[in-house]
Parts: structure tokens; C-alpha cells; sequence
């Protein structure tokens, strides 16, 4: 995604009603270089930031103060009917950490973040770089999502562990 638009269209997002709009605001993050899909439900307090590339699949929903970034190099996909809910972290930068020389943090690096199809990951959660949450899984609110999400399994806690599967249902 191209930055500079990208911070063109964050500015008018800050215009538009926060539950309206929708596909003026896919057209405008196309426009900045994301795959976006059809009826996707972006809201406008939502921000995406970064040069990551961004596809957004068919009938998603991204939520209010939703954070999603990611730097050059690094890929975000969420797949079709997913949903990315209020004031959820998706980022896929982080740093190489080490106690040697003058500060802890070291050099940036970025791992993709998959959300596949028909997932949610609830309010407040966190993603960390490198994972995939796997088809219809739930991430519970409030939950740090370390490692892979199994499909049809829900995930809740600091690390995130499984504590349903949807599978035993049927």
C-alpha cells in the first residue's frame, strides 16, 4: 500500500459518518493499493495503517478503533465474511530483542497475518505477528493470540489457549 494515500484517505475517514459509507471507503482504500472485496463494512474510526499489503476479503467487517498495521514486506489478509472487531491490534511488525547494547529493542522484522474465512477476532484483542486464525474461529475479547487459532475452535486468555471446539457440536 502506497503511505502517503493511505494518509489521504485516514483524514477523509475522520468525515465520514462511522457506520456509513462503506463502499466509498473500500473505494478509497483501493485507491491507496488494498485488495478490498465486496460489502465490506469498514468503520470510520478504524485505522489501517503502514505499507503492508492488504487484502480484505468479501463481507468483512472491520470495527471502531480497530488498529491494523503492518510495514513493507509484510502481508495482512483477512479472508471473506470475517470480522475484526472494536479496538483490536492486528500488526505484523516486531523487534529482535537482546540485553546487549543500549537498548533491548534491536532490528525490525514483520511475519503475515492470516485471518481466515468466516473468523472473528473479538474487541480488545490483540494478534501478534506471524499467526493464523484459522477458519471459523472465534478469538474471545480481550485475548493475546500468540500461536495458530485451530478452525472451529474458540481461543480466550494471556496467551490465548482453546477452551471450545465448535466441532464437538455437530
Amino acid at each position: 500500500m502506497n503511505s502517503k494515500k493511505l494518509f489521504i484517505v485516514a483524514w477523509i475517514f475522520k468525515f465520514i459518518p462511522p457506520t456509513r459509507g462503506h463502499n466509498f471507503k473500500a473505494k478509497l482504500l483501493r485507491w491507496a493499493g488494498a485488495k478490498v472485496g465486496k460489502d465490506v463494512e469498514i468503520v470510520s474510526s478504524a485505522k489501517i495503517l503502514g505499507n503492508m499489503n492488504l487484502t480484505i476479503g468479501d463481507y468483512c467487517y472491520i470495527g471502531h478503533e480497530a488498529l491494523i498495521f503492518g510495514p513493507i514486506g509484510s502481508n495482512i489478509i483477512i479472508e471473506d465474511y470475517a470480522k475484526v472487531c472494536s479496538r483490536t491490534i492486528v500488526v505484523t511488525g516486531q523487534h529482535r530483542y537482546s540485553g546487549d547494547g543500549n537498548c533491548v529493542a534491536k532490528e525490525g522484522t514483520c511475519k503475515d497475518i492470516i485471518i481466515k474465512r468466516g473468523a472473528v477476532v473479538d474487541t480488545a484483542s490483540i494478534v501478534v505477528p506471524g499467526v493464523t486464525v484459522n477458519e471459523m474461529a472465534h478469538c474471545a475479547a480481550g485475548c493475546v493470540v500468540t500461536k495458530d487459532v485451530p478452525a472451529r475452535c474458540r481461543v480466550a486468555g494471556i496467551p490465548a489457549r482453546v477452551i471450545k471446539d465448535f466441532s464437538e457440536e455437530e
